[in-house]
């Protein structure tokens, strides 16, 4: 973490990043990422698991930052606030749960209600950043280019009308699983139609509103009758 005056902020990593192991975490790995997997998920050549060093256990920390991940021994765990960001069906829930997320930063949320949610032009960014944190200018100026790239990525997200998008699990993939895009691929909420059932596996959850989400759940369904069947002969060989 990063400090500007009182104020901390994460600067070694995106809540890109953030998000996109979060969901791994959650989807993947049941919960629970070990500090292995979670390097060489954030793009580090790591081969060691007892030699992380310490620039990855900072991403770490910086990740944590945001309440979606908190650090368990030897890894990372998920939060219910990460439930609750990256809710698949309901877009208002996970797009009030990123916001929430975002406001643990006490900096950036600070600075968007007292600027109404405007980034100030570059000329002026310095000035009204020592405004916010009580500091002088020259220190200011000094974190401005960082502070003002992290303001960019999270503002949008703390704006009602941003419409921000939501991963939602998408077709069976050819290696088994469920595919989970990046991006939300439905443009209207899922919550404004009644539920008819849901489907639960160990890969994921479906729950059936309409004819797109029954083809996903029976797709879904049909995958894992074919890996029921081909798993069949191995066993009589074992017995």
């Amino acid at each position: 973490m990063q400090k500007i005056g009182e104020y901390e902020y994460p600067d070694k990593i995106t809540f890109k990043e953030v998000l996109e192991l979060t969901q791994d975490t959650l989807t993947k790995y049941g919960g629970m990422i070990s500090n292995f997997d979670a390097a060489k998920k954030l793009g580090h050549s790591v081969t060691n698991p007892t030699a992380i060093s310490g620039w990855i256990f900072k991403r770490f920390e910086d990740a944590c930052a945001f309440g979606l991940l908190k650090k368990e021994r030897g890894g990372l765990k998920t939060t219910d606030l990460a439930v609750e960001a990256l809710d698949p069906y309901n877009n208002e829930k996970s797009d009030a749960g990123k916001a929430k997320a975002i406001r643990n930063i006490k900096l950036v949320a600070d600075a968007f209600d007292a600027w109404n949610g405007e980034l100030p032009d570059t000329t002026a960014f310095p000035n009204k950043l020592a405004q916010i944190t009580d500091i002088s200018w020259q220190d200011a100026q000094k974190q401005a280019e960082v502070v003002r790239k992290l303001f960019n990525e999270l503002f949008p997200y703390l704006k009602p009308s941003a419409g921000l998008q939501t991963p939602v699990l998408g077709e069976p993939s050819d290696r088994g699983g469920i595919n989970i895009p990046t991006k939300r691929e439905e443009t209207r909420s899922a919550t404004t139609f009644a539920p008819y059932g849901e489907v639960k596996t160990t890969m994921g959850s479906i729950i059936v509103r309409d004819e797109d989400t029954l083809s996903i759940a029976r797709s879904l369904l049909d995958l894992l009758e074919k890996q029921i069947k081909a798993k069949k002969p191995d066993e009589q060989k074992l017995n």
